[in-house]
């Protein structure tokens, strides 16, 4: 199944290479901004569709892991901002703040930063809600069409970049969940307590402390977080820690960006529908993105090539999940 997703703006970037950009060395507005186009497959059970675009099927016949589906999307990033005058203040507003490429959680952010002399570079931000996405109302429910329902989230996070002058990254996160019409198990049946355990909404916070090596052309920053997806239905929370490694190459005429990353996320209580299981889960997640500076010799033009790829195996096969995703960009600065 191929379908066309005409206005969703999917960023591929590689966040977890770096906590924050340089500061613009000059006062005044600047940024950047790329569009191109995107194409991959997504499975999930869960995510019903983005933008008016189907995700997957409204009708399902048994709890199995999910079906694949193909899509064709625009591809879009951008970061603006204005450097005060004093070159060590500036406020931003950028996409792909947060993003999960196998649930379609892509925050956007408006942030104020700050360089402090001997604390290192500081971010308070506002994590924005990307419109468009949908869930399925009730997931569990088969052999008939399922309704859908708007999905969003907003929350803060606060970054400390080059701490104390050394090379040590904090990022801290918190983002609430926000379903509108949320009935996980309503057509099975359910008492409202085993109800209460399939409820999605709910807080996802993260603690990650990094550390950036700079080896010439060559920067690689290994980190730790600490995950607590603290949602309201207790057979849906979770928590674990994440392993990850970005790594940039600066090369003759390109820059090369990686990250890869391992989470190991522990289930809080069973599952009423799959009885003595929880939702304990292995997620695995890579991402790698070339730019190639003044293509063609076009001054301040830049273009990408982006592969973002993360697979959700969870204990409980109709959790799983999967993305694919890989876009091609033409960008400007200014």
């Amino acid at each position: 199944m191929k379908k066309m997703l005409p206005l969703l703006a999917l960023s591929l970037a590689t966040s977890a290479a770096l906590a924050l950009e340089p500061m613009q060395k000059e006062p005044g507005f600047s940024g950047f901004l790329a569009a191109g186009a995107a194409g991959g497959m997504v499975e999930s059970n869960f995510l019903a569709e983005a933008v008016g675009i189907d995700l997957s099927n409204e009708k399902i016949y048994q709890y199995d892991s999910p079906g694949e589906t193909t899509i064709i999307i625009p591809s879009a990033q951008f970061s603006v901002g204005y450097t005060f005058s004093d070159q060590k203040t500036r406020v931003r507003l950028a996409n792909g703040a947060v993003e999960n490429t196998i649930d379609f959680s892509f925050n956007g952010i408006l942030g104020l930063r700050h360089e402090f002399d001997a604390l290192g570079s500081i971010e308070l931000a506002a994590l924005l809600p990307t419109p468009g996405v949908k869930v399925w109302e009730d997931p569990y429910q088969l052999g008939s069409d399922r309704d859908s329902t708007d999905r969003d989230s907003t929350g803060g996070q606060i970054t400390w970049d080059g701490m104390f002058g050394t090379g040590l990254e904090l990022i801290a996160s918190m983002r609430e969940v926000d379903i509108a019409d949320e009935r996980s198990g309503d057509s099975l049946g359910l008492s409202a307590e085993e109800m209460d355990l399939l409820d999605r909404e709910g807080d996802l916070n993260q603690v990650q402390l990094g550390y950036m090596f700079d080896c010439g052309d060559v920067e690689v920053r290994p980190a730790v977080a600490w995950i607590d997806n603290d949602l309201d239905g207790g057979a849906m929370a979770q928590d674990g820690f994440e392993v990850s490694l970005g790594l940039i190459y600066a090369g003759a005429g390109y820059t090369w960006r990686n990250s890869i990353a391992y989470q190991d996320l522990d289930g809080d209580e069973d599952n009423p529908i799959f009885v003595g299981q929880t939702n304990d889960a292995e997620v695995y997640a890579f991402a790698s993105e070339v730019q190639i500076p003044e293509p063609f010799g076009w001054d301040k033009w830049f273009t990408t090539v982006a592969l973002a790829w993360g697979e959700n195996q969870a204990d409980i096969d109709f959790n799983n999940a999967s993305s694919t995703m890989f876009a091609a960009r033409l960008g400007r600065t200014f």
